[in-house]
């Protein structure tokens, strides 16, 4: 697993390329779920999704491409990945104490269905939840700046575009900005009455191509903003991702 650092200030982003086979590449996309959207779940600014957590994701368990997607991304993957970023990651929760002692003090696992520890596993054991989410965006959807839920540690995302909208630049997009958030306050940053406050007080620097086989991640810390600009793109295609978070 060979990482491509993008940035490591304000906040780290990073990348690994070519981190899907074409078979595997191809078997996530033909299976790529085509879900009604009276079952997904509709966000104000456009968004449909569904995470792993839902009911949606148990009905469609034998689908090729949570299968596979379920093998690729195992607990001995995060635990590599954990391995190349700690460092990373300890930087950016530095004034978060009870994160920094479950990161440096206890043995971790990684899984991804809530469990209750015993007594043991309490003491001795850091246990880190993986989950999924699929995402279907249309022309003229959006998601507006933020830096994602507090228990959050890293955020990774493929995408799975067609030839219309390929390496076109509608992957994440990230700010620089000295307002810190790691409460993940949603401030509108999209609506007009905030123009003025949101040009003032960030700075757009990163937006990743929307290109295949990659996989691109980033680490929530307070400064982590980053949104999806309201999309032009023809209304006969859709913008897909799959989006993995590991949380604490």
């Amino acid at each position: 697993m060979k990482i491509n650092f993008l940035q490591k200030k304000p906040f780290c982003i990073f990348e690994i390329e070519n981190f899907l086979t074409d078979d595997q590449y191809k078997t996530l996309y033909d299976n790529f779920p085509n879900i009604s959207a009276d079952k997904l779940i509709k966000s104000k600014d456009l968004k449909y999704s569904f995470t792993s957590n839902s009911d949606t994701y148990q009905k469609n368990k034998n689908n090729e491409c949570i299968i596979l997607l379920e093998k690729i991304f195992d607990e001995s993957f995060f635990l590599k990945l954990l391995k190349q970023v700690k460092k990373e990651i300890l930087i950016s929760r530095k004034n978060k104490p009870m994160n920094l002692i479950s990161l440096i003090f206890r043995k971790i696992k990684v899984n991804n269905t809530l469990k209750k520890k015993n007594f043991l596993e309490k003491i001795f054991y850091s246990c880190f939840k993986y989950t999924f989410e699929f995402s279907y965006m249309d022309k003229n959807s959006c998601i507006p700046p933020h830096t994602d839920s507090m228990a959050k540690m890293i955020s990774m995302m493929m995408y799975f575009p067609t030839k219309e909208i390929e390496n076109q630049k509608i992957g994440t997009t990230f700010y620089n900005s000295e307002y810190k958030n790691f409460q993940n306050k949603g401030l509108g940053l999209f609506l007009k009455e905030n123009k003025f406050f949101f040009k003032k007080h960030f700075e757009e620097t990163i937006t990743f191509p929307y290109k295949k086989k990659n996989l691109y991640c980033f680490i929530k810390s307070d400064l982590s903003w980053h949104s999806v600009k309201h999309l032009d793109i023809p209304a006969s295609v859709t913008r897909k991702s799959i989006n993995i978070n590991l949380n604490m």
